[in-house]
């Protein structure tokens, strides 16, 4: 008699890793090669998103073994992230995540005070009844979130959307530049403090100066929001850093 055949086990799929699921997001499932501006965008997500914690080493080996690459553009890449303040090169060490220090935080909100408010002032007699409608479903979006990412990427599309009209490259460059210091700020207050619903209740107050066509009031609502962030991150900082002490 023959002896029956052992049914086949099905075998549950690997559980995906946070950052491979960044990988797949950004390349689909196609396998199309990397490039290094892909390995940067995944490695700035995963950095912004606390995904790749303060102090974290990112090996070179493994990252190539991830993207499926060379070492080249995964050293190219850590290089760019280094001079975008987000990576430390060490030597004999290879690559960390640096951790935001109080300066930089500061800087990076000096910085906000003083483009963003220009940048809704000269934004503000541009903006479309269709934009701002835009604006306020972005708040609505943010009502609802339930997820850190989700809040934090509705608030940088919120801003960029309310100073698309304003025709001042050079300003607007400046703040593209450090917007992925402010996600990473915006990030670490959600997940440290929960949603901030104040925070979304000045975005209603800046949209609604638009719609009177203030464009002062717009600027200075502006103005008091990033203040307002400030001191909620900030605060954080230096409450996590005293309990760490």
């Amino acid at each position: 008699m023959a002896s029956a055949r052992p049914e086949a086990v099905a075998l549950a799929p690997a559980a995906e890793s946070p950052l491979a699921r960044l990988v797949r997001e950004r390349l689909g499932t196609a396998g199309a090669r990397p490039t290094t501006d892909d390995i940067v965008h995944v490695l700035h997500q995963a950095i912004v998103r606390g995904l790749l914690a303060p102090g974290r080493a990112l090996r070179q080996d493994e990252l190539a073994a991830l993207f499926h690459v060379s070492k080249i553009p995964v050293r190219e890449a850590l290089r760019t992230l280094e001079a975008q303040g987000f990576v430390e090169l060490q030597l004999n060490r290879g690559a960390l995540v640096k951790a935001p220090t109080l300066a930089q935080l500061r800087d990076a909100f000096e910085l906000r005070l003083m483009i963003e408010p220009h940048l809704m002032r000269t934004a503000a007699a541009g903006l479309t009844p269709t934009m701002l409608d835009q604006a306020e479903s972005l708040i609505r979006d943010m009502d609802v979130a339930t997820d850190a990412w989700r809040f934090s990427d509705c608030n940088s599309r919120f801003h960029e959307l309310l100073y698309a009209p304003a025709e001042l490259p050079l300003s607007r460059n400046i703040l593209a530049m450090l917007q992925g210091h402010i996600q990473r700020m915006s990030f670490m207050q959600l997940s440290l403090a929960g949603f901030n619903r104040s925070s979304n209740e000045d975005h209603r107050v800046i949209v609604a100066a638009c719609r009177r066509d203030d464009a002062e009031g717009a600027a200075r609502a502006v103005a008091a929001h990033v203040q307002s962030v400030r001191d909620i991150v900030l605060g954080l900082y230096l409450r996590h850093h005293a309990e760490e002490g």
